[in-house]
This record gives C-alpha cells, sequence and structure tokens, in this order.
C-alpha cells in the first residue's frame, strides 16, 4: 500500500482498490486476512472516508472482499470449484470494464477543461 500518484489517470478509489488487489493477488493479504479499517485508508491514502469506502466496494463487487458489520472487511476465501475458471473470467470482464469506465471519464475531463 501507499501514495496516490497524481500523473495517474484512474481516479484515488480506483488506485486504493488496484493497490489492495495486487496485495489480495500477490498473498501479501491472504484468505481471511483483514483488510485495513477506513480510517486507516484514510489516512495512509490521504482521501476522504467515501473515497475508501468505494475503493473497497471496488473489491467487493469483484468478489475479492467480504465486509462485517462493525467488524470490517476481509479478503474472501474462494473455493475450488469447476466454475473458478469462469469466475476469473468475469472478474477480469469487470476490471477491463471498470478501467475502460475510467478511461472514458478522464477523457470527459479533459475535454471538458478545453
Amino acid at each position: 500500500m501507499g501514495k496516490l500518484d497524481p500523473d495517474d489517470p484512474r481516479p484515488p478509489y480506483r488506485q486504493i482498490a488496484d493497490s489492495l488487489r495486487s496485495e489480495i493477488e500477490s498473498g501479501t493479504l491472504g484468505p481471511g486476512a483483514q483488510l485495513p479499517a477506513l480510517p486507516a485508508l484514510t489516512s495512509e491514502y490521504g482521501v476522504s472516508i467515501g473515497t475508501a469506502k468505494s475503493a473497497l466496494a471496488v473489491l467487493r463487487d469483484a468478489g475479492l472482499i467480504v465486509t462485517r458489520q462493525g467488524k470490517g472487511s476481509y479478503v474472501r476465501t474462494r473455493p475450488e470449484s469447476p466454475d473458478g475458471e469462469a469466475a476469473t473470467v468475469v472478474d477480469q470482464l469487470r476490471e477491463t470494464v471498470a478501467e475502460l469506465v475510467d478511461r472514458v471519464d478522464a477523457l470527459e475531463r479533459k475535454l471538458a477543461d478545453r
């Protein structure tokens, strides 16, 4: 985890989500590991609670984490199943669509600034 890149066209919530996703996929945050609490994320990245919540929502929507009210967010344990390959493809498609949306948003902001 770490700092946001101000030159990165991705919005802050996406940068945070991608950073946490990398830690999950590398095994740094293994199945069952608790993610940093919202106050820790806001402090570490210098963002608002809303931005940190959006980052966690991206991971939750991708099926990478589960959030328990009052307990925090945890890396989801992925059971081995024949549907695993399909789930991986769906996750990759979701990520690709999210990246495309981010790029379109960045282009629209640049055009609006002209």
